[in-house]
């Protein structure tokens, strides 16, 4: 058994092939056999921008779906032959956790089985910004778990996530609104079909003349809380309007300020890196019961509803920068995936 890897050598230089070492797991840890990649944008901005300092040489790549191949000391909750969707912390450090490659380690604290009859790509692709969502929305702002069945109760607040069928937008509104919130978000006319399915309880046209969009935005207020998933300094930049309107406060942000920005006065911007929110400040067994009870259980209940999906064909050799490309020029509405046996 050998191993091959998409080798990233220092930041922003030219991604590189090669063979690197079958790992073993460690304690917590288990190896899986990778058969298909999920991308999010944030790894485009760290190969060809070297927005996120990391150490050099590494492999990139946050999530990824497979087989467990073998399982290392203390592992209770998997064994070999389940199929699993893993999402890498940033916190994890070493080539052996990066998903371009054929064998990954994985952290039994942020992977999923995959229930049987559940498509594998499906899994890998919402399991990608998970730890986003349960971080923000859990944690930091405290909301409800959502309904694994049924229909949660009516909680009486009204959350406005900017950027329906984003990545984080899409599986937002899901989590959100199974909590029992009213959520307001945005899409384009081409994605208001997939957007429509996810749970809001209305839906507005992000594609209109800024000022009507702040203006319908307002007009489908008040709101608890305002959270951009796009999160550039346009977008922001109309939240913050809409935040002003309500007398203040914060818009929860995806990615730090790219820049300096100036928001009305009482308007503040928060952002964190959400996933280490969920890791450092979880007090009540959140994560825990998301990957172990909820997302296999939702998966299971068809209730969680993935993006489309886009796959670009080449395997490592070839598919993996090619979606970064993709990625990097902007992609809307889809998930890209690749098949690291291609």
């Amino acid at each position: 058994m050998s191993n091959i890897a998409v080798v990233i050598p220092a930041a922003k230089a030219p991604l590189e092939v090669k063979e690197v070492e079958v790992y073993t797991p460690g304690p917590h840890e288990f190896l899986v056999k990778n058969e298909v990649i999920s991308f999010i944008p944030v790894e485009a901005k760290i190969a060809k921008l070297a927005l996120i300092p990391i150490p050099y040489p590494a492999i990139l790549g946050l999530s990824y779906g497979g087989t467990v191949e073998a399982t290392g000391p203390e592992v209770t909750n998997f064994e070999v032959g389940d199929k699993v969707a893993v999402q890498k912390r940033f916190s994890q450090v070493g080539p052996q956790y990066g998903a371009y490659q054929r064998y990954v380690v994985a952290g039994d604290d942020t992977a999923s089985k995959v229930p049987a009859g559940v498509d594998l790509v499906d899994a890998a692709t919402l399991i990608s910004n998970l730890t986003t969502i349960v971080g923000l929305f859990g944690v930091r702002l405290g909301l409800n778990r959502p309904k694994v069945d049924g229909t949660a109760a009516p909680v009486g607040k009204k959350v406005l996530i900017y950027g329906g069928s984003s990545s984080v937008g899409s599986l937002a509104v899901q989590w959100v609104s199974q909590a029992g919130y009213d959520v307001v978000t945005t899409t384009s006319p081409k994605h208001k079909s997939f957007v429509s399915k996810l749970g809001a309880v209305h839906v507005i046209d992000h594609t209109q003349e800024p000022g009507a969009l702040v203006k319908d935005l307002k007009a489908s207020g008040p709101y608890d809380y305002v959270v951009d998933t796009i999160s550039l300094p346009q977008t922001v930049a109309m939240n913050a309007q809409v935040v002003a309107a309500q007398g203040g406060g914060k818009v929860y942000a995806t990615l730090p300020p790219f820049g300096p920005e100036t928001l009305p006065e009482g308007v503040i911007r928060e952002f964190a890196s959400w996933p280490e929110v969920l890791r450092e400040e979880d007090k009540t067994g959140l994560e825990k019961w998301t990957y172990e009870t909820y997302f296999p259980q939702a998966l299971a209940k068809g209730r969680l509803l993935p993006q489309p999906v886009e796959k670009v064909s080449g395997g490592l050799t070839k598919g993996v920068n090619d979606a970064l490309d993709k990625l990097h020029k902007g992609v809307s509405g889809v998930k890209l995936v690749v098949d690291p046996w291609e």
